[in-house]
């Protein structure tokens, strides 16, 4: 029966194939705006010179043309035909008209119908079916939210609605996504739903998810994204045929993005969404010679490349440094996309007194509408004394004796500077010099031949050299800076701090000369001296002759922060 019928078909289709013709083909009923469809031109029973495409006025070729050709006999008459198709995407709504398109061949120019297309307005909502899909299975582009703040993360998910069962699936095209950063989640919810729609009931599943935050403002319109599904076939025909292949596509969706509202606040770190964060110091209470870390923990659900460090605004008294990047990392959530990030801020206390630091981060929420101030309930409360060297430049001055006072008496002048002069602490004390110089001398010597025992004071650090170390970690704030002249002359005052806190010495009488002598006097290693000394001249050269790259200072610092180290596990020894 089946033959009998394709028998009596075919010559029904010869005898209209008998003439030549060229026609346009299309889209049989209206497409939605964003949506992809294809466009044929068919000669048939003829060849083709020369084939000319239309205007494709309001929309735009994805793919084509692609050129399909076939010809064969039939009672002893021949047939043949030959197209071009074309993939467009339409853009707003409205009515196109596809031009004519022209082909020449060996019996004169023939020429197609225009061909009118309607395109719909995309249907935003969410659970709609994309016009002209098949109600039984079918695919969305659905966003989260219609509108949103710049910044803010929205997502955008291809779904799967079926009433049959689904093999495989294969995502063919994705849209892109001009006006926004986009990332791929990897840990979306595949676990199969249902839902009701216009009182049918469909399994619902998520086949791909993206996170997008918008970059600018306005309307962003989003394309359609296209998927190869394997429908299984009822019944038996499932194992004797496997899967069908139907190309499913998404509707286009837009989103509306608002500017975040004017003005901005001080200290606003330029991201939107939902953040918390921690601040905590590592002392309550510190010397001059100290210096404090205060430990900054933000995370949020915000653009991290919007995002700004907070900035500290500390009392007078008090110097800061920016803040080092301890720790950063971007995660996802069952939800949602993350980021977090450790900052360290060093404090160095210049002058004594008690003082609150009330550090402050702003972030737009858009939940309530309004920035958001995040302060910590109290204020960091912090007391700092006078260490060992607050104010020891100014000491000397007090220790000058005035001038001595000069008697009225004429007569007994002369009596009475003989017997100040008798009396007098340095002649007696001259006298007693210059008495125990042999002793001295023999001493010296004979400490020379025999091993000292280490100084007791040389089992404690002294308070001094923390706050070396702090000018230390401050230098690194510098690596990434643009003027290598002042992260030089930084290190070059940390180096000095350093090794001045070891020797127990004002940093300003240190020389290359007298760092070698003390050192080595020490026991201290020649390789780790040469290389502080080696240090030293390369943070002079780039300070004072501007001969410093900035492409070293990585290189730099590390040989700097392991000579001290090296210096410091030989001074314990």
């Amino acid at each position: 029966m089946a033959i009998a019928l394709l028998t009596l078909s075919v010559p029904a289709g010869l005898s209209a194939q008998s003439d030549v013709t060229f026609e346009a083909s299309g889209p049989t009923r209206e497409v939605a705006e964003g949506t992809r469809f294809e466009v044929s031109f068919t000669l048939k029973n003829t060849t083709a010179k020369r084939f000319i495409p239309p205007d494709f006025n309001g929309f735009r070729v994805t793919s084509g043309p692609s050129e399909m050709r076939g010809a064969g006999f039939f009672n002893g008459r021949s047939y043949s035909h030959q197209s071009w198709s074309y993939e467009l995407e339409a853009g707003e709504p409205g009515a196109y008209t596809i031009g004519s398109a022209t082909v020449q061949t060996a019996g004169g120019t023939l020429r197609t119908q225009p061909l009118v297309v309607r395109v719909g307005k995309a249907r935003i909502s969410r659970n709609k079916v994309s016009p002209g899909a098949d109600d039984r299975v079918f695919i969305t582009g659905e966003l989260d939210r219609e509108t949103a703040w710049l910044g803010q993360q929205v997502h955008y998910q291809v779904k799967l609605y079926t009433q049959v069962g689904i093999s495989n699936y294969d995502i063919l095209d994705l849209p892109p996504f001009d006006g926004f950063f986009a990332q791929e989640r990897r840990r979306f919810d595949t676990r199969t739903q249902y839902q009701k729609i216009k009182g049918k009931k469909y399994a619902v599943r998520i086949l791909h998810e993206v996170v997008l935050f918008p970059q600018q403002t306005g309307s962003l319109r989003i394309g359609t994204a296209r998927v190869r599904l394997g429908v299984e076939q009822p019944g038996s025909l499932s194992a004797l045929l496997g899967s069908m292949p139907v190309l499913a596509q998404t509707q286009a969706v837009k989103l509306e993005v608002n500017p975040l509202p004017e003005p901005e606040p001080a200290n606003f770190s330029g991201v939107a969404g939902r953040y918390r964060w921690q601040v905590t110091a590592d002392k309550d209470s510190l010397t001059t010679d100290d210096a404090l870390t205060l430990t900054v923990k933000v995370e949020g659900n915000g653009d991290v490349r919007r995002f700004a460090n907070p900035a500290l605004d500390l009392p007078p008294g008090l110097e800061g440094f920016e803040p080092k990047v301890v720790t950063e990392e971007e995660y996802e959530t069952g939800e949602e996309m993350v980021h977090a990030r450790i900052l360290e801020y060093i404090i160095l206390p210049r002058q004594p007194g008690n003082y609150d630091l009330l550090p402050e981060m702003v972030v737009f929420d858009p939940d309530s509408n309004r920035y958001q101030h995040f302060r910590p309930d109290t204020p960091i409360q912090v007391r700092v004394t006078a260490g060992t060297m607050y104010g020891r430049d100014n000491t000397a001055l007090d220790t000058i004796a005035g001038p001595p006072a000069v008697r009225d008496e004429p007569i007994s002048q002369f009596w009475h500077t003989a017997t100040n002069w008798l009396t007098s602490p340095w002649l007696w004390g001259t006298i007693l010099l210059l008495a125990l110089f042999p002793v001295f001398v023999y001493w010296r010597r004979h400490r020379r031949q025999t091993p000292q025992p280490k100084p007791a004071g040389d089992e404690r650090t002294p308070l001094t050299l923390k706050v070396a170390r702090g000018r230390l970690a401050a230098v690194s704030n510098l690596l990434n800076s643009t003027d290598s002249r002042t992260f030089y002359n930084e290190l070059l005052k940390a180096l000095q701090a350093n090794i001045a806190a070891h020797l127990q010495l004002e940093p300003t009488v240190l020389t290359t000369s007298i760092v070698q002598e003390k050192l080595a006097a020490r026991g201290v290693p020649a390789q780790t001296v040469a290389t502080l000394v080696q240090v030293w001249t390369k943070c002079e050269q780039a300070v004072f002759a501007d001969q410093g790259l900035a492409t070293e200072r990585h290189a730099t610092f590390q040989q700097a922060e392991t000579a001290l180290k090296d210096l410091e596990t030989a001074l314990r020894h």
